[in-house]
């Protein structure tokens, strides 16, 4: 059943308003994070660019609605939002493990690009499957040795206990993911970062998902690269973005 844009207004937040933008970027940030993780971001692309951020369930002004789990269910609620909200040119942004959903949702939507970062393709990304189910403990452990968790998780422990239920639930959503094949007929551009890990054929991989040529893009860093590449990945977003 689809929705209407008044009964889910806040699937995509605007980290600023800007009038004159010609264009929107649709970010989908890592798993855990909230719209605030696309703000530096949006400040760093040029005024006719506006860019908007996933706000799922558990955050923000949403923090008291059901949690998602099942990532099917939720690309269908996000693509019919977007046919109603997305405006008449925009494209999506996936970071990390968002680029599974952002990919998920670019085949269910009109995006005129997806971009992509730190995230090998989606018929070979590997995601901890039981992340979630293991003890307090051991989850919090493993979850910040995998970095990208909001800084005050790391320096302030009593926290830990109001995001762990969102942060669960973010982390059974990327389990239960099932690659669907869909190959897109869209451009495609992939971020990775000069020293992060992923092997280049697993980013190469991405090119078994569009009906165009991919472009990879190299940026200085790691993997978290909004944080260590944020004016690099910035250019390029701007550069890359049809309008």
């Amino acid at each position: 059943m689809a929705m209407s844009g008044d009964e889910a207004i806040d699937w995509f937040v605007p980290v600023h308003t800007r009038p004159d933008s010609t264009t929107r970027l649709f970010v989908v940030p890592h798993v855990g994070a909230g719209p605030s993780a696309a703000a530096e971001l949006g400040d760093a692309l040029p005024p006719d660019i506006e860019v908007w951020a996933l706000n799922l369930p558990g955050r923000q002004a949403r923090h008291a609605e059901p949690l998602r789990t099942d990532i099917a269910v939720l690309a269908e609620e996000l693509a019919q939002w977007l046919t109603s909200n997305g405006g008449k040119s925009y494209s999506l942004f996936g970071y990390c493990s968002g680029a599974l959903l952002a990919y998920r949702l670019a085949g269910q939507s009109s995006p005129e690009r997806l971009f992509v970062a730190s995230c090998a393709a989606p018929d070979i990304a590997l995601f901890p499957r039981r992340l979630h189910l293991l003890p307090r403990e051991r989850f919090w452990e493993l979850v910040l040795e995998g970095g990208g968790t909001e800084p005050e998780l790391t320096e302030h422990a009593e926290l830990r206990e109001i995001f762990e239920p969102t942060l669960r639930a973010d982390f059974e959503l990327y389990a239960g993911y099932q690659h669907q094949p869909c190959r897109l007929d869209l451009p495609i551009t992939v971020f990775y970062g000069r020293d992060d890990s992923l092997r280049l054929g697993a980013l190469l991989g991405w090119r078994r998902h569009s009906t165009f040529p991919i472009d990879l893009v190299e940026l200085p860093g790691e993997h978290w690269l909004l944080d260590e590449a944020r004016a690099e990945l910035a250019a390029e977003l701007a550069s890359a973005m049809p309008r």
